[in-house]
């Protein structure tokens, strides 16, 4: 079976600006088939699928504006009405009423969409979506994994901000929350998937999560290329599929 690789970006807040460090190293070791996002992977992973270097999506992280979560939604129209992906592109939200999470992909992705999948809850606004009220796509697996096995990836390098939950008060709420409603299905046995993860975790501190200050994206982006390198990550020379 030839490989069909997949880069899958996970849910982190503004830790999202570690996996702009992480790409800069990927994209010139890996060749994805297709790209998964949830949350604010989905921004990252919508641009990176759209074409943006490792050095572009980090001048994006920089400009204060994308930490605005005033301005999120503006944002996302303005950067979906500027590009479109050159390589497959999905992302996933939360249907809160079933408590399940839903894949859109390519040319079904509108910046409703989008935002939806970024929508953490009490944050932002929650979105209907063809009779389903969509929520952030992270909320029952920060790390859509699944999403990328059911779109045929065979081989996932998957980018994960948050392997652990900031915050002493809200990480067993959220553990809790998890154990009965996250959604964990098993990996084939066939499925080959290299997880990057950050050295420090978590990254920071909740209010770092949702607050912007320059000298942590700095760091992030600094320490999301250190993470990628040190993992030594290169399937350039794989066939595809």
């Amino acid at each position: 079976m030839l490989k069909k690789t997949a880069v899958v970006f996970s849910g982190g807040g503004l830790f999202g600006a570690w996996q702009a460090g992480v790409w800069d190293v990927l994209q010139n070791r890996v060749e994805p088939d297709l790209i998964v996002g949830a949350s604010v992977g989905a921004l990252n992973g919508y641009a990176i699928a759209c074409g943006a270097t490792g050095e572009r999506l980090a001048s994006m992280w920089r400009d204060p504006e994308l930490g605005d979560f005033g301005s999120l939604e503006k944002n996302i129209e303005t950067m979906m009405g500027q590009f479109r992906p050159k390589i497959p592109f999905a992302l996933t939200v939360t249907d809160l009423l079933r408590m399940r999470p839903v894949i859109f992909q390519d040319s079904e992705i509108t910046p409703r969409h989008m935002a939806a999948s970024c929508a953490i809850p009490i944050v932002f606004k929650q979105h209907w979506i063809g009779g389903r009220l969509c929520s952030d796509g992270g909320l029952l697996n920060p790390l859509p994994l699944w999403a990328a096995v059911e779109l045929g990836a065979t081989h996932i390098v998957a980018v994960h901000a948050l392997p652990e939950i900031p915050g002493s008060w809200i990480k067993p709420m959220v553990r809790v929350f998890r154990w009965f409603a996250g959604y964990r299905p098993p990996l084939p046995s066939g499925v080959q998937v290299d997880v990057i993860l950050p050295t420090r975790h978590p990254m920071g501190s909740l209010t770092d999560a949702v607050r912007y200050r320059p000298e942590n994206i700095e760091r992030w982006i600094a320490e999301g290329r250190a993470d990628a390198d040190a993992k030594n990550i290169s399937i350039l020379d794989c066939p595809k599929g």
